[in-house]
């Protein structure tokens, strides 16, 4: 056996053994009982129309991927550089550290470590390999969340694959009962079945993607690639009858203790998984996406940008409604912990999400910091500048504004700017950042346009140097911005 034979194979055996810790009874209680299931339930009953809530397995896949979202926006957290506890900045690297015996203990052989500029702090991060540590730690890169998402899925009892791409990166894969075929899972993005992320969004040149489970060692590179003949070409380390060899050698010793019938299913489902492989690949919607885990000069030097630019943004305007028409008034309230707009003069009506009520939004997106607890909506990540803006129109009515109230929330850090600006008809004004109930003279107007651009700030954490309507996550009955319209006749 050749040299590179001997590491491949290692590599194949390392991981089919290492999944085995997934399969601990206690490990699997331990995981569960981090799990908010409840709510994750509700949210997925939610998410499933009525007809479809008595479907079992449409129901599972539903609740996975509310289980995606709540993994990353609330229990996991990426670690791109240790951050310093005295000064609130950004550690330096400086090299790798000698592991501890504690270190060992939870496979961590590899130590980093980082020392702050400004007051020499230091600080080290152990990239441990042991699943229950990683419910403790919560925090890692690719491999801590793969490692710890695919134990979560097991203990909810979800057949689950830790995949390992050769050309460092690793997922999850997680079986549909009801579609017949396994879903591509990654945790680091929140992505469901974008198996085409990485060869067509990030720009990888895939070679050998291969996924472990407690029953099989399978090569699943053919879902993950459109051009096989080009991957072919990637394929240089062993040979593809050695590694077909190999991979099923592996699975027969881990389905040697299975029944006869528990053997059969394997096979069936295996013999239409690769059948799924001979069928040419077409692009999905969210699939084209660059990468948006990692610092922005991380995934620039690793070349996983991607090319798409910001998806277009419908544009919102906000007109009366019979009850506003009535008051003659419009209110409307925004809230980051919730990411949800209140319209008080019309019920108190919400909408989800800030980018469903904005008229126009230019590299703007909604930053929720689990370490600190704290949510806000700032300018995407190496943009220089980023704006948004809300429009109320009477245009379609005999109104006419009369006067304004804004409160206009933002946090700057460092040299970041953040200028708010109401436009009427026929003026403009500047507003002062941070206002609180500022009025504004519009009268004569039949539309007004709030807006607000962020700018400047500095170093590489320059677009988190200004921040509009930030907020502690657990804040959840205060809506920072509003805007406060009242309007009457023209008369």
């Amino acid at each position: 056996m050749s040299h590179l034979q001997i590491e491949f194979l290692q590599r194949l055996t390392i991981n089919s053994r290492h999944v085995f810790k997934y399969e601990n009874a206690e490990l699997q209680a331990k995981a569960k009982a981090c799990v908010p299931l409840t709510d994750l339930l509700v949210r997925a009953q939610q998410s499933c129309s009525s007809d479809a809530k008595s479907d079992t397995h449409l129901f599972r896949d539903a609740l996975l991927i509310e289980l995606l979202a709540w993994f990353k926006n609330s229990f996991f957290t990426w670690f791109d550089a240790a951050t310093c506890s005295i000064c609130n900045v950004s550690m330096q690297s400086v090299g790798l550290g000698v592991p501890s015996a504690e270190d060992v203990r939870y496979g961590a052989n590899r130590v980093e470590n980082f020392k702050c500029s400004t007051c020499g702090a230091t600080d080290r991060f152990p990239r441990y390999n042991d699943p229950e540590k990683l419910l403790q730690t919560r925090r890692g890169r690719c491999g801590e969340w793969a490692n710890c998402f695919t134990l979560i899925c097991r203990a909810l009892k979800y057949d689950a694959r830790y995949v390992l791409d050769w050309t460092d990166h690793v997922w999850t894969e997680v079986y549909s009962e009801r579609l017949g075929r396994w879903l591509h899972c990654d945790s680091c993005e929140a992505a469901c079945d974008k198996p085409l992320l990485y060869d067509v969004g990030w720009g990888k040149k895939l070679s050998y993607v291969i996924a472990f489970s407690k029953d099989e060692v399978q090569d699943v590179t053919w879902r993950y690639t459109r051009n096989h003949n080009e991957v072919l070409k990637r394929r240089t380390l062993v040979s593809e009858v050695w590694l077909l060899h190999q991979t099923n050698r592996l699975s027969r010793q881990l389905q040697s203790s299975l029944s006869v019938s528990q053997r059969e299913a394997l096979t069936l489902r295996l013999v239409g998984e690769l059948s799924e492989f001979l069928l040419p690949r077409e692009v999905k919607e969210g699939e084209a996406q660059g990468r948006t885990s990692g610092d922005v000069t991380w995934r620039q030097a690793r070349g996983e940008l991607g090319m798409t630019q910001q998806p277009e943004q419908k544009s919102m305007i906000w007109t009366p409604s019979e009850i506003e028409m009535n008051n003659g008034e419009f209110c409307l309230e925004y809230s980051a912990s919730l990411d949800k707009y209140i319209r008080r003069s019309d019920g108190d009506t919400t909408i989800d999400k800030w980018q469903n009520g904005v008229f126009e939004a230019e590299s703007v997106f909604r930053k929720t910091e689990n370490d600190w607890k704290m949510a806000y909506l700032a300018r995407l990540e190496g943009s220089p500048k980023g704006s948004m803006s809300w429009k109320f129109d009477l245009s379609s009515t005999n109104l006419i504004i009369l006067q304004a109230t804004v409160s206009c929330p933002g946090t700057t850090f460092e040299d970041g700017e953040i200028v708010w600006k109401i436009c009427g008809s026929d003026h403009c004004q500047i507003l002062e950042n941070g206002c609180v109930d500022s009025e504004v003279d519009l009268s004569g107007s039949k539309w007004c346009v709030l807006s607000a651009e962020m700018s400047r700030g500095r170093g590489d954490n320059a677009w988190q140097h200004t921040q509009i309507a930030r907020q502690s996550t657990k804040e959840l009955d205060r809506f920072p911005l509003c805007l406060r319209i009242f309007f009457g006749s023209a008369d």
